[in-house]
């Protein structure tokens, strides 16, 4: 399956999103996994590159670093290669680009993380409705994250009514210190306690 992590929203978290996620899929799922780091800032790749010269172990998967122009000279070998295991890329907080349209255009799925936090409710709004646009099939899971369990949110049940005409809604994950010392080789058992019930949603109702 090619799964998008994506919203045009930066700071929500797609890059620890798709870093735990590919972890979890291969470590609990024992999925095969390619990543696609197609964010400008290279995160995933960067964290990838660093662990490999850190761990003698060989990585649990491959991370290539991608431009968004260069993603059609990749679409045709990763539409056979997704037949093996899945595909991730994490794509940068952008959707003025024709390539971020063909991405979603091509995807099977899309991870949107967003926050109960009216710009940010906004945009992924806008982004569901484009995403459905370019692509009527699409299947979209959003993603609560960095929730604070000391705030009160007053428009979460309004959000989730709003977003439930596009997809399908996750248990939210906590904002929490250990989300934020990730690697690609393990999930700590804080971080594990964060993740398991989103990505067991995720998993069983999209990737089984």
């Amino acid at each position: 399956m090619k799964i998008i992590i994506a919203n045009q929203k930066g700071g929500v978290g797609k890059s620890t999103i798709t870093t735990l996620l590919a972890n979890y899929l291969v470590l609990d799922k024992k999925e095969n996994i390619i990543i696609l780091d197609m964010d400008y800032q290279e995160t995933v790749f960067a964290r990838w590159e660093e662990d490999k010269q850190m761990y003698f172990n060989d990585p649990l998967y491959e991370v290539m670093k991608v431009d968004l122009e260069e993603y059609s000279k990749y679409s045709h070998v990763l539409n056979e290669v997704k037949t093996e295991g899945h595909i991730l890329l994490d794509t940068p907080g952008k959707l003025d680009d024709d390539n971020m349209l063909a991405i979603i255009k091509d995807a099977d799925l899309i991870i949107c993380p967003f926050a109960y936090e009216k710009t940010i409710f906004e945009s992924s709004l806008f982004f569901s409705k484009v995403a459905h646009h370019v692509n009527p099939n699409i299947k979209i899971v959003y993603l609560p994250t960095k929730i604070k369990g000391t705030v009160k949110y007053e428009t979460e049940g309004k959000v989730k009514e709003v977003l439930a005409a596009y997809g399908t809604i996750a248990p939210k994950i906590p904002d929490r210190v250990a989300l934020e010392r990730i690697d690609t080789v393990s999930i700590s058992s804080e971080a594990r306690s964060l993740i398991q019930e989103p990505f067991d949603y995720i998993y069983d109702s999209y990737l089984v």
